[in-house]
């Protein structure tokens, strides 16, 4: 009889498994695996915070900034989709925001907002008849935007009626259509009903038309009617 050989382990895949390069493959391919699935989990916990219904808050009276960092936290965006003027807020305050602080978005959703300007919006000087009522010349200010400052009177026939206006903090009348601010104060010169008083009737000669205008009401006088001869000049 005779002995059968005996198997023998091939020693070249012995050496291959303990081999440097094999356990570098087999570190790589554990670190791919749980990258892997690291980013699988991620994706799926982000798509399930970005599904999830987020309640709105309220921004209004915010700055923009703080509105935004708010809104952040909150995993909302923002976006300021227009502007408006009110001299007694805050520049960059929020004013309005849509949807509404309450209600429920999903996350990801952008929230629209109107915010208060840096700067007043400019508007014109109106032109006002003299003689006009006292309240249709404040209607007449208010829809300029303008606001009611101080109040004096001069001798006319007619009691509270129009005769002047100045822009606080500005220097003489303004002429119609110059442009201020938005929220400017306006003062008004109004008759005392007393037009029988008597005054000094300035020297006009020489001046413009404008000058002319100015230092007759600065005597508390009225303009009467102007005659033109040759063209009027301002200057």
């Amino acid at each position: 009889m005779t002995k059968a050989k005996k198997k023998t382990s091939n020693p070249g895949i012995l050496h291959f498994l303990v081999s440097r390069a094999f356990l570098l493959n087999v570190v790589l391919a554990v670190v791919a695996f749980l990258l892997l699935v690291w980013l699988t989990l991620w994706g799926i916990s982000r798509y399930s915070r970005h599904a999830e219904s987020q309640t709105v808050p309220d921004l209004t009276g915010l700055v923009s900034s703080d509105a935004a960092a708010l809104l952040d936290r909150a995993g909302l965006e923002l976006s300021v989709i227009d502007s408006t003027f009110q001299n007694d807020v805050r520049p960059m305050t929020v004013i309005s925001q849509d949807p509404p602080s309450g209600a429920r978005v999903k996350g990801g959703r952008t929230i629209y907002v109107v915010v208060n300007r840096k700067e007043p919006p400019p508007t014109e000087i109106p032109y006002i008849e003299v003689g006009t009522s006292y309240l249709s010349v404040v209607e007449i200010l208010e829809s300029r935007g303008l606001k009611l400052g101080n109040i004096s009177y001069r001798p006319f026939q007619y009691k509270d009626v129009f005769i002047e206006m100045r822009i606080q903090g500005k220097p003489g009348v303004p002429k119609p259509g110059t442009k201020v601010a938005k929220g400017s104060k306006v003062d008004l010169v109004l008759g005392n009903g007393l037009g029988d008083t008597k005054v000094e009737v300035p020297d006009l000669i020489g001046l413009t038309y404008y000058e002319a205008i100015n230092l007759i009401q600065l005597k508390e006088l009225n303009v009467g009617t102007v005659i033109a001869s040759g063209a009027i000049s301002d200057t």
